[in-house]
């Protein structure tokens, strides 16, 4: 079969994550999962009947109070849930700290990013006692400062207010103690998050969910990120907006862990929208609606009643002071035109420039502990300029981490620091073949068809297509097909009956057999239903 070269398929893959980073996640941006890939076929959350309203005067109103909305961009372009937290008697007059996502922040955050002490963008707000039924308490308050936040190994935000302690408390706003313990698997819990997809707007205020957790320390993977220790939990009514929502013991007093991810219905294998975790038997798939918490004992161990202390003896929260390490997080077959796979990292010195030396291992995700000193390489020069990490992948289909720790010597039994918080990179081995056959979506107009591929993400994320006269038309005929650029294609009616050719690619170039899809056919809509605005990457926007 003869096919369009990869380098040539590169561009429109690449289109298909641009500017959607946030509807992976659950923050409730301008692009949202709702606008995004919500469209025809989707799943939509069912958020009132499964996480209902908080009343602000009832015991949990009382409980949560000092939970509420986070707006970050301006006209509120992201929706988070934030909560005011310190650790036990703060000073009244120190300024108040509320913790979110890291994703909330920034949701551009590298695999291994930390950011510290950074000015807050401009028309950051957070409003607490965010409930529907006590609107004229609703006081907003502006965020000045990023004291922390990351979304390497866990996606954490500890964010400073333009108010103190004392400012809240005149609106009865208690901090919430940041509890040292961890959720464990069976444990009951409770949610607290403010959900806006899925929610009209008069009723997107902070809900409750009861849950169950249903498994903890688990390694998860999303996108570029790599988070571990974090819990499998059967919340319900999560969805955009509640990023950053506290989870608590079942009595809700004790803060163990954030509201981070979610498996959305309707999306396939892993990606963005759709975390994996890692296990020793390779990447599992999670059931829809799944949700994920992270843990928040770090922020705990870094809290005095000043406020967040990083140099506190026995604080835990990484301060982004290993190596730098570039990857491209690729999705590849053990096999490529260019010979067997291989890791493509450069590793380069912290800005501390007290890394000389470095050492690196590799494992599968979820099974591979980079922490653990045990399996590193002998330390290797590690020249201000890098060096390059191009060793050939396992051929199994896994995704595979590589660790990498930089020391100040060539000893590496003096690197206790080094292990404690290594840098990653990743990549997939991928060698099957998409799950999923193609799909067409087909719209009747007066004179023509209009057709479009349907992306199935994350199984099929590009096509190539030819299309021509039923008669003449030979599917398994390579020649002819193009790649696909995301523009519906008209078929006159004059020439019907037509057939479509379609060979659906995921983002290791594994294809599907090649499909016939005839047009017109039993699965044609009317040009009413195409009245939908199309997003850049070619999805239907929701029907609003």
């Amino acid at each position: 079969m003869k096919t369009v070269s990869s380098s040539s398929r590169r561009w429109p893959a690449a289109v298909a994550l641009s500017g959607l980073i946030a509807a992976g996640l659950l923050t409730g941006g301008l692009i949202s999962q709702a606008s995004y890939f919500w469209g025809d076929g989707f799943a939509k959350p069912s958020v009132s009947t499964k996480a209902p309203l908080i009343d602000s005067a009832s015991a949990d109103g009382k409980r949560f109070r000092a939970s509420g909305r986070l707006l970050g961009g301006a006209g509120g372009g992201t929706n988070c849930t934030a909560t005011v937290v310190s650790a036990p008697h703060p000073i009244a007059s120190a300024r108040a700290l509320v913790l979110t996502n890291g994703h909330c922040v920034r949701d551009t955050l590298k695999t291994n990013e930390v950011a510290i002490g950074e000015p807050a963008p401009q028309n950051w707000s957070f409003t607490p006692a965010y409930f529907h039924d006590n609107p004229t308490e609703h006081q907003t308050f502006p965020v000045e400062r990023v004291a922390y936040a990351t979304m390497k190994d866990t996606d954490i935000a500890v964010l400073e207010l333009g108010a103190t302690y004392r400012d809240l408390a005149k609106l009865k706003v208690v901090p919430r103690i940041v509890s040292a313990d961890k959720p464990t698997a069976g444990q009951a819990l409770r949610a607290a998050h403010a959900p806006v997809i899925g929610v009209s707007p008069g009723e997107q205020f902070l809900r409750l969910s009861t849950c169950r957790a249903k498994a903890a320390a688990v390694a998860t993977h999303e996108y570029t990120w790599l988070w571990k220790g974090t819990t499998r939990t059967d919340c319900l009514g999560i969805s955009g907006g509640s990023s950053g929502g506290i989870v608590t013991t079942e009595d809700g007093d004790r803060l163990v862990a954030l509201i981070n991810t979610v498996a959305t219905p309707g999306y396939l294998g892993c990606g963005l929208g759709r975390p994996c975790e890692g296990t020793a038997t390779g990447l599992v798939i999670p059931r829809d609606d799944t949700v994920y918490a992270v843990p928040v004992d770090r922020v705990a161990s870094c809290l005095d009643p000043t406020g967040l202390r990083l140099d506190k003896q026995g604080c835990l929260l990484d301060l982004g002071q290993q190596v730098d390490v570039a990857f491209s997080g690729r999705e590849t077959q053990s096999q490529t035109p260019g010979g067997p796979a291989r890791w493509d990292a450069h590793v380069r010195p912290a800005t501390t420039l007290q890394q000389k030396y470095a050492a690196f291992k590799t494992g599968p995700f979820g099974v591979v502990d980079c922490t653990d000193p045990v399996g590193y390489s002998r330390p290797q020069p590690l020249p201000a300029a890098g060096l390059d990490v191009t060793d050939v992948l396992p051929t199994p289909d896994r995704l595979y981490v590589l660790c990498a720790a930089g020391g100040p010597n060539a000893e590496s039994e003096t690197w206790k620091n080094s292990f404690q918080y290594p840098a990653y990179a990743f990549a997939r081995v991928d060698n099957a073949s998409p799950t999923v056959a193609p799909k067409l979506d087909i719209a009747e107009f007066e004179d023509e068809y209009r057709v479009r591929p349907e992306f199935l993400l994350w199984e099929i994320t590009y096509y190539e297509i030819k299309y021509g006269p039923r008669a003449t038309t030979d599917c398994d005929n390579g020649d002819g097909y193009v790649p696909y650029r995301r523009v519906p294609i008209s078929l006159p009616k004059s020439g019907a009956p037509w057939t479509v050719c379609l060979i659906g690619y995921d983002n290791a170039d594994n294809t599907t057999s090649p499909t016939a899809l005839p047009v017109p056919s039993g699965g044609v809509r009317s040009a009413r239903g195409l009245l939908r605005l199309l997003t850049p990457g070619g999805t239907a926007a929701a029907s609003r």
